[in-house]
């Protein structure tokens, strides 16, 4: 077993609470009463940052604390660093606050914020916009002639590189010595550390809280150019984070059965601004009052077969294509949601417009230019040149006439009984079905590519169609697109 991390220093708390952050917020915590675990609450938005309402101090355990520096392996500099009452394991501690709330910077690393989950695990989070002697103005007349110190001496960005984790006790009386003194050369005492990380920029902080959540155990500092995947306690060798290629990434995720139906996802990218200054990803989701489904998927219009074919063409393999070897284990995930935003094409667009119409008078409605006598869209004056001329789309392995026949029946069934649709016209809708079909498992391809992944999930299928305004004008009226089966 590998021995333990060895602390740098310690500091000594006495009286229940720890004042942080710089000096100004220090002198700010020495003046409020001492704080609980922070109660949940909404952070304030001002433009495009948002902050949370800190004051400065917290409850924490009495005893002796280690100080722990945390070294990046490969600058061999100070990265981090980390503070643990006497009583707490310094590894163990130091893995729960990354599961729980790691860098904003660094992928599954957990809450951004204080949210449920902080909440839940008992750990603060303090973000970039939280503290710090510009971020927070409160007392800072206090401490004005720290930063005329830093001016006078060219070194005015060590004010983003330190924060202050003093005992209340001493809170005052170290910001008076510290105010004194420049940043770098800040001298610690019994009852407070100095915490200095060398061209950090932004700052972070985590407080790790008893189970009760009644007192801190534990402080981990770090910033922007913190990356624990290459980080660890000083005289170890074995980073605190393991560095994962996106392969690995995403086979883990696999064994750990995370959701790939990208629903969640969906909602967040097309969820409305949070404030003004806020701007959305994408337009909002349509009301579910106009979307359509969930079909019974009897009336799925396209076979497994067809759907693993559409994705082959797009993988540059000449090996036969497998279900194991393309979306498994979402194969039926992938399968429904793509016959559902297919079907709700098909009834939304089709059916009320194709009714009794020769080829060339339904490609007019069904595929309308934008103004009257104006030109097509680029999407529409493709699909209206596939829907009219047979020789126009060629793709391999797609059974038009398969797919056409169930199309027939789907126009049949969801149409007006008096209504008829030409067999001229069913052929025409199969090659732009199987144009979009194209299309979609393309770009999802191409998503899936790009996160290294060889392997297509409904949440790569989901994303390309809202990212596309093309498709999502088309597809996004499925009741499976966002919300899945059975809810």
């Amino acid at each position: 077993m590998a021995a333990p991390p060895s602390p740098q220093a310690t500091i000594s708390i006495s009286s229940g609470c720890l004042c942080f952050g710089a000096l100004n917020n220090i002198w700010n915590g020495a003046s409020v009463p001492v704080q609980p675990f922070p109660a949940l609450a909404q952070p304030h938005t001002s433009g495009t940052v948002k902050t949370q309402s800190i004051e400065f101090n917290t409850a924490a355990r009495n005893g002796t604390w280690n100080v722990f520096q945390l070294m990046d392996l490969r600058t061999k500099e100070v990265a981090a660093w980390f503070l643990a009452h006497s009583d707490v394991n310094p590894q163990a501690e130091m893995d729960r606050i990354l599961g729980v709330a790691g860098s904003p910077y660094e992928l599954d690393s957990g809450s951004q914020c204080n949210d449920e989950n902080t909440a839940r695990n008992g750990v603060f989070v303090i973000n970039r916009y939280d503290w710090g002697y510009y971020s927070d103005q409160r007392s800072r007349d206090e401490v004005v002639v720290a930063e005329e110190l830093e001016r006078e001496a060219g070194t005015l960005g060590t004010i983003f590189e330190s924060v202050g984790l003093v005992d209340l006790a001493m809170a005052r009386s170290m910001v008076l010595q510290w105010k004194a003194q420049r940043s770098g050369e800040r001298l610690w005492s019994e009852g407070g550390a100095w915490l200095h990380i060398p061209g950090g920029e932004y700052m972070f902080g985590r407080f790790g809280f008893d189970d009760d959540r009644l007192a801190a155990r534990s402080f981990l500092f770090f910033t922007t150019n913190t990356c624990f995947t290459r980080t660890t306690f000083k005289g170890l060798d074995q980073p605190l984070r393991k560095e994962e290629t996106p392969k690995e990434r995403f086979e883990r995720k696999v064994r750990e059965g995370c959701d790939f139906s990208g629903l969640e996802e969906l909602h967040k990218f097309a969820r409305p601004p949070e404030a003004p200054g806020f701007v959305s990803l994408s337009p909002p989701p349509p009301p579910l009052a106009d979307c359509f489904g969930p079909y019974d998927q009897r009336d799925h219009i396209l076979r497994n077969e067809d759907i693993i074919n559409a994705i082959h063409a797009h993988q540059n393999s000449e090996e036969p294509p497998t279900t194991k070897d393309t979306i498994e284990p979402w194969e039926e995930l992938v399968y429904d949601v793509l016959n559902e935003m297919l079907l709700s094409y098909l009834q939304r667009t089709v059916v009320p417009r194709m009714r009794n119409l020769a080829l060339s008078a339904a490609a007019e409605v069904v595929f309308p230019r934008s103004t009257s006598g104006g030109e097509r869209s680029q999407w529409n004056a493709l699909c209206y040149r596939f829907f009219t001329q047979p020789d126009a789309f060629q793709t391999s392995n797609f059974d038009s006439t398969y797919v056409g026949s169930r199309i027939a029946s789907f126009l049949s069934q969801f149409g007006d009984a008096s209504v008829i649709f030409e067999h001229e016209c069913v052929t025409g809708i199969a090659r732009v079905v199987a144009f979009i079909l194209g299309e979609v498992t393309e770009l999802a391809n191409n998503y899936a590519r790009d996160g290294f992944r060889d392997k297509i999930t409904s949440a790569d299928i989901r994303m390309v169609v809202q990212v596309d305004p093309e498709l999502r004008h088309l597809l996004q009226f499925s009741r499976v697109y966002w919300e899945g089966r059975g809810r």
